[in-house]
């Protein structure tokens, strides 16, 4: 059953319309919402901070763990390269210990005996610094031993200049020959009897504390040789019958942890804590010192530290601070985790484990800090509220007195656009062209007119395309078809005669103009399926020559009709497989050599030349002795049935080539450009990204 149809309300004025639209849509609906959202305001003001303030902690404490571990993992990888280069370094040493030596005179002369019995250099001269502790008798073997590890002094050198966090390089030996680098004045620092192996830079790579015999890392400790507190990286050298040889070691320092590894950014003025495997704080930045009640050791007792280790106090234990017990035996339990430090002030604590020294990082910061922003948000809250009230009495008294002036421009304002609109729509309609919309303050009406002007041009370009197209195609499908048609009637006019070379040339027009017309087809059809956006590149590796030298071939007999030179320029080295899809990458190269060729002088030559400037691409140069490109056609070139001028001439083509490889070359990931001068022929290069080992492809 149909019901009754529902009866249209009678057209009423746009002013009153919007009156109308005013009472009904705006005022009472917003008077009671601004009501409520006041009740609301209020009584959801306090959950808000408390919510807010749980939520910041909880945030924050997940943000600073997930930065403990970021930044852990971090500080590994540097260490990494100090563990990788001290591997190097024991290998290296075993070598020359092993190997005979030959010092020259010079090397030879850069030691003196002291009256106590130490073999020490004499000077700076670009090497090491080496010290033989007066404890060992020194004879031939000893001597051997000195020339065979001299070999290690560019070694030396190149590690501690090749890594940032390195301050020097050494090696010991167990009969206390110590060589270091950089050079310093040994006589000065160590005592004539040194017993090297009886220091923990030395020991910690023994049999007992290094069963794996690779790199180590030792605790803090102040540097014999003048460097300050460091921590080193270690490895063993075992010589003949497996007995430890000589230990080798990098230094860095404390300071240089602190300024190099600790300079991390993290939330609410935190900071992070370097602590040893045994609870010994490393490195502390100023920062923390009040917080953790410690003071960073920069003063040192280089008498103590040159006759027996010197190591960090029993404050800077954490694992033994009773103050720190919570934090401390959390940390001691797990490799990872977070919790809370309430010494000085409420602190929120983060820890992850440094792969490979087996370190910990420890990240702090304040509390208060964190919920700063949370505590500044209840404030506004209750200042906006008090704001909202006063600001709502306000507008509700001067409202009722401005609705009815404000509908009234209004609806003229809306009016005038729209009027505008509904002549520039008869305009398009009639076939007209639309000049720039005027300037409305609506945005939307705004846009619509611009749409509008925007639609009448693309209407127009389209057309015109349209036109130069059908223009194009059939000058182009003409000109083969009577190539066609009349070779074909000469073959038919010789019927039962043999095919002799005049024919035969007959015949090979005839297919030459079918494949004309078969690319020009192609051209066409893939200028469509790129502008439906149906075609899917593959990212693969590519050699590039095999595809130039395919086209060479498959152009050459329209080189050799005109006389052209075709030519790869040689090249030393090998080109690199370059990362492109196969198939665009060949149709570009058939493009820009088509091109070259067409475009040229009868007796000229086509180039093809590589540079590499880039070593992520390599830009492949197609150049011609053709006419070159008239700077007024410099920015059409790439643009579809673009000609060049050439639309009524004898050169053929429908001019969607280099279109075509413009945007085969965008689609692949390459780039496509030209130089170009009149008389001086053009150059078009092709930039290819190149395939590289560690480049994934998609």
């Amino acid at each position: 059953m149909i019901g009754k149809r529902r009866k249209t309300a009678a057209p009423v004025p746009l002013k009153t319309w919007l009156w109308h639209a005013y009472l009904r849509a705006a005022m009472l609906p917003l008077l009671l919402i601004e009501l409520g959202f006041l009740v609301i305001y209020w009584g959801t003001s306090q959950l808000v901070y408390d919510r807010s303030a749980s939520a910041l902690s909880q945030i924050s404490t997940q943000t600073l763990h997930e930065a403990a571990i970021r930044e852990a993992n971090v500080i590994a990888h540097r260490l990494d390269s100090v563990t990788a280069l001290t591997r190097v370094l024991a290998a290296e040493t075993g070598r020359a210990l092993a190997t005979p030596a030959r010092p020259s005179m010079a090397e030879r002369s850069r030691y003196e005996t002291t009256p106590e019995g130490a073999l020490v250099s004499r000077s700076d001269d670009g090497g090491a610094a080496v010290f033989y502790s007066a404890i060992t008798k020194i004879g031939p073997a000893e001597r051997e031993k000195l020339w065979r590890t001299a070999t290690l002094d560019p070694l030396l050198r190149a590690v501690t200049e090749a890594e940032p966090l390195i301050t020097q390089t050494y090696l010991n030996t167990d009969d206390s020959l110590n060589r270091i680098h950089p050079w310093f004045d040994v006589r000065a620092i160590y005592p004539p009897r040194m017993d090297i192996p009886s220091y923990n830079f030395y020991y910690e790579a023994d049999a007992a504390h290094d069963p794996s015999r690779g790199p180590v890392w030792t605790d803090a400790y102040v540097d014999p040789a003048g460097g300050g507190w460091m921590v080193s990286s270690i490895a063993p050298v075992y010589g003949a019958r497996d007995r430890l040889a000589a230990v080798v070691g990098a230094d860095v320092t404390v300071a240089t942890i602190i300024a190099r590894v600790l300079d991390i950014t993290l939330p609410g003025a935190g900071y992070a804590v370097l602590v040893g495997r045994d609870g010994t704080v490393l490195a502390l930045p100023p920062a923390a010192e009040a917080d953790l009640g410690m003071t960073e050791l920069v003063g040192h007792d280089y008498e103590s530290a040159i006759l027996a280790d010197t190591f960090k106090p029993e404050e800077f234990n954490i694992f033994a601070r009773a103050d720190l017990s919570d934090l401390a035996q959390r940390m001691q339990e797990t490799p990872e985790g977070v919790g809370r430090l309430t010494r000085n002030r409420p602190m929120l604590a983060a820890w992850a484990t440094v792969a490979g020294p087996n370190w910990q990082l420890l990240v702090l910061t304040s509390e208060a800090a964190v919920l700063s922003d949370s505590a500044a948000l209840s404030h506004r809250l209750a200042f906006v509220g008090k704001g909202m009230l006063a600001i709502l009495v306000l507008f509700y008294a001067g409202f009722f007195a401005l609705l009815w002036r404000r509908s009234s421009r209004m609806s003229a304002r809306v009016a005038r656009p729209l009027d505008d609109l509904e002549g520039r729509m008869a305009v398009i309609a009639e076939g007209g062209t639309l000049s720039a919309p005027a300037r409305t303050e609506i945005l939307e009406l705004q846009r619509v007119s611009e749409h509008l002007v925007t639609m009448a041009d693309r209407l127009d370009a389209a057309n015109r395309a349209k036109a130069q197209f059908l223009s194009a195609m059939s000058h182009e499908l003409r000109t083969p078809l009577t190539a066609i048609i009349g070779y074909a009637d000469l073959l038919e006019g010789s019927a039962g005669k043999e095919l002799d070379g005049a024919r035969i040339e007959q015949v090979r027009a005839i297919s030459r103009a079918g494949w004309t017309l078969v690319r020009l087809v192609d051209m066409v059809l893939d200028l469509s399926r790129l502008e439906r956006q149906d075609m899917r590149m593959a990212r693969e590796r590519v050699a590039i020559v095999p595809l130039i030298e395919d086209a060479f071939e498959s152009l050459r007999p329209e080189a050799e009709r005109l006389a052209l030179e075709l030519s790869i320029e040689p090249r030393d080295a090998p080109l690199p497989t370059v990362l492109c899809d196969g198939e665009a990458l060949r149709r570009i190269l058939d493009q820009l050599l088509s091109n070259a060729i067409k475009y040229n002088v009868e007796g000229g030559s086509v180039r093809i030349s590589f540079r590499q400037e880039d070593p992520d691409e390599l830009a492949v140069r197609v150049t011609d002795s053709g006419p070159g490109i008239a700077p007024e056609h410099h920015a059409t070139i790439f643009e579809a049935f673009e000609r060049l001028g050439h639309e009524n001439g004898t050169i053929g083509g429908a001019g969607i080539g280099l279109s075509l490889a413009r945007r085969f070359a965008e689609m692949a990931g390459c780039g496509l450009s030209f130089e170009s001068a009149p008389g001086k022929g053009a150059t078009f290069v092709l930039r290819v990204p190149v395939a590289r080992p560690e480049r994934p492809l998609q």
